[in-house]
């Protein structure tokens, strides 16, 4: 029997590290960031910054016209920069309204570290009240890929945008944490980022664009997003699509267009 339960006492003990080095390391395992020199000149765009409450810098990349009809606020993935977002909507640049690409803290030029799911809120609530106070709300278009969509999603609940797309999203962090690591207790996760519950009460007719092979978040998560608004929320199948390819899908751009025509 003392074998047993030296058995438990270490898987016991196995488990608290992991639940602890999980809880330490998140924005590591979350975010990965790729940083740019604070002298990297952009090809292309317009370069500004937006200082945040607590004095960080955050870089914002912008594509505008002589009389847009209205503004794209894009919100990116979890990896890369605006040097990345210029690739994925790159068809998004010579349109009838301007083009809004930020970075998060840390990625690309923008300073400081990512340290909870308000600060990320907040970032992404000065971008667009900045350009509510230029555009109106009523014209401007969120999009979301992957990781942004919890930001995208947020904005979609909090302010009244015309209309927001949602990229290959996920029903939650805590959601994809429990594909692979049930045990551990959600309360650890700092970021949980709920497009479920976020879209549930959106202010906004939504579009989900999933590929129907993304080997990284489940389809079954975009219809879980679905469902909880089926009245306000249009999803869109991408076949024979994967994650990557969902932002770079011709029907993303479709889509796009049809909804700056309106």
């Amino acid at each position: 029997m003392k074998w047993i339960k030296r058995l438990l006492a270490v898987v016991g003990i196995g488990y608290l590290l992991l639940c602890l080095v999980l809880y330490a390391f998140q924005e590591r395992l979350i975010f990965r960031p790729n940083a740019l020199p604070r002298d990297y000149a952009f090809e292309q765009g317009t370069e500004s910054w937006l200082t945040t409450p607590d004095g960080v810098e955050l870089s914002v990349l912008s594509f505008q016209h002589e009389k847009p009809d209205g503004a794209i606020l894009y919100l990116h993935g979890n990896r890369g920069s605006n040097r990345r977002s210029l690739y994925q909507t790159r068809d998004l640049v010579d349109t009838n309204h301007d083009l809004y690409l930020f970075d998060y803290r840390g990625y690309g030029k923008s300073g400081g570290e990512i340290s909870s799911e308000a600060q990320l809120f907040t970032d992404a609530r000065l971008v667009y009240d900045t350009l509510a106070r230029r555009y109106g709300e009523d014209n401007i278009l969120l999009v979301g890929y992957s990781m942004g969509t919890g930001m995208a999603s947020y904005l979609a609940a909090t302010a009244h945008p015309r209309h927001c797309v949602l990229v290959a999203p996920y029903a939650s962090i805590t959601a994809m944490k429990n594909l692979w690591l049930w045990a551990v207790p959600d309360f650890i996760l700092k970021y949980p980022l709920n497009n479920v519950e976020h879209i549930a009460r959106a202010n906004c007719p939504v579009t989900i664009l999933h590929g129907d092979r993304d080997g990284l978040i489940p389809y079954a998560m975009a219809e879980e997003i679905q469902e909880a608004a089926p009245d306000r929320v249009d999803l869109i199948e991408l076949p024979n699509t994967g994650h990557r390819g969902a932002i770079l899908h011709p029907q993303f751009g479709e889509v796009m267009e049809q909804l700056m025509s309106r």
